[in-house]
């Protein structure tokens, strides 16, 4: 059983506090987490997930002990266990600074009730001038999840700005990732290094190897179609949502988005995504470049910035990630590449559901480094045959 990690100001409020709920050590806190996550996005039900610090008022956080700030964060503890219902799960985090509360079926308006409740008894004890300080972590720092379509979440983003900017230091609100929750491989710290270094050096050596190769395909794309730029750039959305610019040569005409509308009802995918076998867009040259990812070339540059990886989820465009299903999200919650299952499993034959399924897949596993030049050998192979490629 795994050690608790505790600290004596919490527990010592918790045991004056006599709460009913269990106080899970932080493995199992975590696990319980990650089950409350997947029930939101079938039950479409949010909750909040907040870290209560518990080095706020010594030398870890406000700098010197003042009793001040002590009874601030003592009174600010106590309202927030006010709050606990049976329902509610109450557990230490696996990083030792805390102890952290999951209020399910709550949000925004009960975090800001609690908010409110808090600075009306701090001003009841004449203690409002605590706040003035500035601690180096908030007091407490909450997370919400909806479980609802991604669409509907975007509209959350203005009020959590709203939120944090009118509560300065003492509470911070955001929006709860698969990343916050557990720990993919690559974001442990010497598998995250090694991934990237390795990314870097692979990147960098296709670049100078692959030189002639790219100059001749900037070439090909000016000489087809000389009235757009050899480089399209298109915004997509990266790890956790934050978007970046992608890099590709330019295999299409330079109306193809305004004639995408039109062609619509033809999507052969399925899904959220836009894919046409004989998509009338595509210029001669541009079929020849899509056929064997040649198109793809200049997201080496992409890979060198930090924005991608060599392997990892494809990155989507905003509005397909915009009709996302919670379940999809998953997909954001590592750094996309250039190459994974799905496009070693049939390309753009597969349908969207299919393709969501398989990258998903590919986050689940240990993700070994083996395993990805596994995919990348695979990539290569698939690429020359130029199956499924459209």
């Amino acid at each position: 059983m795994e050690q608790e990690t505790s600290n004596p100001a919490i527990d010592n409020l918790l045991n004056e506090q006599k709460l009913k709920n269990i106080v899970y050590p932080a493995r199992l806190f975590r696990t319980r987490l990650n089950e409350e996550f997947l029930r939101a996005n079938r039950t479409r039900r949010p909750f909040l997930f907040i870290k209560i610090y518990s080095h706020q008022y010594d030398f870890l956080g406000w700098g010197r002990p003042s009793r001040i700030v002590e009874k601030t964060w003592r009174i600010s503890l106590l309202t927030m266990f006010s709050h606990l219902r049976f329902i509610d799960v109450l557990g230490y985090l696996s990083d030792s600074s805390g102890i952290g509360v999951i209020l399910l079926n709550s949000d925004m308006s009960t975090l800001e009730g609690i908010r409110k409740e808090i600075l009306h008894k701090l001003n009841d004890a004449g203690l409002i001038q605590a706040l003035r300080h500035r601690p180096k972590n908030p007091i407490f720092q909450a997370y919400l999840y909806s479980g609802l379509q991604e669409k509907d979440n975007l509209e959350l983003d203005e009020k959590l700005k709203e939120f944090n900017s009118t509560n300065g230091s003492f509470f911070t609100l955001e929006r709860l990732n698969l990343s916050d929750i557990w720990e993919h491989p690559h974001t442990i710290k010497f598998r995250h290094v090694i991934k990237r270094t390795t990314d870097l050096i692979c990147a960098s050596l296709a670049l100078i190897i692959l030189s002639p190769l790219l100059l001749f395909c900037a070439l090909a794309v000016k000489l087809s179609d000389p009235k757009g730029p050899v480089i399209f750039k298109q915004t997509r959305v990266g790890r956790n949502g934050k978007l970046f610019t992608m890099y590709k040569f330019r295999s299409m005409y330079v109306d193809a988005e305004e004639r995408k509308k039109e062609l619509m009802a033809q999507n052969e995918t399925g899904g959220k995504t836009f894919k046409m076998k004989n998509d009338p867009r595509i210029y001669p040259f541009g079929h020849v470049l899509r056929k064997f990812s040649l198109d793809e070339l200049p997201q080496l540059v992409n890979i060198i910035k930090g924005d991608m990886s060599v392997v990892g989820p494809r990155p989507p465009i905003p509005s397909e990630v915009a009709e996302y299903e919670p379940w999809h999200r998953m997909r954001l919650s590592v750094t996309p590449g250039l190459t994974c299952i799905w496009q070693v499993s049939g390309r753009s034959n597969i349908p969207f559901e299919g393709q969501m399924r398989l990258d998903n897949d590919y986050i689940r596993r240990d993700a070994k480094l083996g395993e990805d030049l596994k995919l990348i050998l695979k990539t290569f192979k698939v690429v020359f045959k130029g199956d499924g490629a459209y």
